[in-house]
């Protein structure tokens, strides 16, 4: 029986898509991520990109309350940080959301989480 992650839920119907839980080999090497940032954290992307381009992270926390807002997947700078909340409140969160795209110009276009690659050619 699977147990159903309120925070997971609240995330996919404000509109992100779940893209990986962090591995270490998932990160880049040579980049510096802030240390505040547990390794049991599980990254979110919101599937509408701003109108100036800007993308959404949601970063939510496996065992602790909270989530972060963030403009980049792997965070090398306070710049990255939209929003930090200390608590699950799921209307705080709508609302920086809702924040986030209003300084962005609104929403903008939609995206795939597929990734389409082209079959290789046989010869």
């Amino acid at each position: 029986m699977t147990t159903i992650d309120p925070k997971d839920v609240a995330l996919r119907e404000l509109g992100f898509v779940r893209i990986s839980l962090y591995r270490g080999w998932d990160y880049p090497l040579g980049n510096n991520e802030a240390s505040f940032i547990p390794a049991t954290d599980i990254r979110y992307l919101h599937h509408t990109v701003a109108v100036d381009g800007t993308r959404l992270y949601a970063y939510s926390w496996i065992s602790e309350p909270g989530f972060l807002l963030t403009t980049e997947r792997h965070i090398s700078a306070l710049e990255h940080m939209v929003a930090e909340l200390e608590t699950d409140n799921i209307p705080l969160l709508k609302q920086q959301v809702e924040k986030f795209f209003l300084r962005h110009g609104g929403m903008g276009p939609q995206i795939s989480t597929a990734v389409h690659r082209p079959l290789p050619q046989l010869s």
